[in-house]
């Protein structure tokens, strides 16, 4: 089977079809770039992270409008940092009881032998 490419066609596809596909794939590379240079500026230099994931978000999104294109799930936002980790209870012999007296007394908390 030989295919014969006429004057006017790009690899079998007519002229006028294949320029507003390049026109269209311009216009979405461009307001990619546009939204990524506007929100860099804006953004402190601290978010910076957090801003490039969200256009990673969107840059996935508009990955659909391409016909060949599969929206990918974008990785999840990083959790904060704790600021201190909990304190952990130090370690005892055996179960801990606790006794309150009938007299106003702050509770004593002795640890219980286990022999």
């Amino acid at each position: 089977m030989k295919t014969t490419l006429t004057p006017g066609a790009v690899l079998g596809v007519p002229m006028w079809l294949a320029m507003c596909a390049l026109a269209a794939l311009s216009c979405i590379l461009l307001l990619v770039g546009l939204l990524a240079v506007m929100t860099l500026r804006r953004t402190d230099e601290r978010d910076i992270p957090q801003a490039l994931l969200g256009l990673s978000h969107i840059i996935s999104a508009m990955c659909g409008l391409l016909p060949w294109g599969k929206p990918t799930p974008p990785p999840a936002l990083p959790e904060a940092p704790t600021t201190a980790p909990e304190p952990t209870a130090a370690p005892t012999a055996g179960p801990t009881v606790v006794l309150i007296r009938e007299q106003s007394a702050a509770p004593v908390i002795v640890p219980r032998d286990l022999r």
